[in-house]
């Protein structure tokens, strides 16, 4: 996909970005799994790059964790809505922002103590050589030793979600050729890349990352009853519960493969 696919995707849906992460009960875990992946690998002090950030949700929890956060995005208008947002959380000093394009970032090597490229924007990228350019170019600003942290969407959840969504025919007529099976390209609301768990994890590995742990987002939850996982939501105990056991799995292989966002986390070496 190219630029301006991008940005007509993404244009005057500034909000809907916002509020993808608590739209749903599928994607708040999604929002808990990582942010907890987040909290788990990463110790302030240090400079992040958000790579792209979109309107700011996770370069917001990063500030208020003691980084300080440089968000990089296509879209002015998704950088101009994070700021504020970012000013109203009282972030203002904690945060800058930088439009531009992931496969060509203009900071120097060896820069950022950590790289988070989250919401897979990776998979905007359908052509394989701008995805080794883009994860290059990520490895590359890490400082050495640095985490990087890679999300894309995945092929395998992608063929249990064209059953979830079967109201919409069109998903599924898609999952039924050979060659989508073959390329992972989807044609939806814009062309997306899907990745196969293995598959996101060597192109980290073939970038220079020491891979160090691989998660699957929306874990156990993925294409589950979404009035059932409400109903988990409204009563504490069961989602104290429920959140533990997602927790405890979103590690798992097989749990790993029925996710729809895949994350891996590697260390430049």
């Amino acid at each position: 996909m190219d630029q301006a696919e991008v940005r007509s995707r993404y244009a005057g849906k500034v909000e809907v970005e916002w509020n993808r992460l608590s739209a749903s009960p599928i994607t708040r875990i999604e929002y808990m799994i990582t942010r907890h992946s987040l909290e788990h690998h990463l110790t302030p002090p240090g400079w992040i790059l958000d790579v792209g950030s979109g309107p700011g949700r996770y370069a917001i929890d990063l500030a208020q964790m003691g980084f300080q956060v440089f968000m990089f995005d296509l879209l002015l208008e998704m950088l101009r809505f994070g700021q504020t947002k970012i000013a109203e959380a009282g972030m203002d000093r904690w945060v800058t922002a930088a439009v531009g394009d992931m496969v060509t970032l203009p900071y120097p090597s060896n820069t950022f103590d950590a790289v988070v490229s989250l919401g897979a924007p990776l998979s905007h990228l359908t052509e394989a050589h701008l995805r080794d350019t883009a994860v290059d170019e990520m490895v590359r600003v890490a400082k050495p030793g640095g985490l990087v942290f890679l999300t894309g969407l995945n092929r395998l959840a992608c063929y249990r979600g064209a059953v979830f969504w079967l109201n919409d025919p069109t998903f599924f007529e898609q999952i039924i050729q050979p060659e989508y099976r073959d390329n992972g390209i989807q044609l939806g609301s814009q062309r997306w890349y899907n990745f196969t768990p293995d598959e996101l994890e060597a192109l980290g590995q073939s970038r220079g990352l020491q891979v160090e742990d691989c998660v699957g987002c929306e874990g156990l939850a993925n294409h589950l009853p979404l009035k059932n996982l409400e109903q988990i939501e409204s009563k504490p105990e069961y989602w104290e519960a429920w959140k533990e056991i997602l927790l405890e799995t979103c590690r798992e292989p097989s749990i790993i493969g029925i996710s729809n966002h895949l994350l891996v986390i590697g260390r430049k070496v």
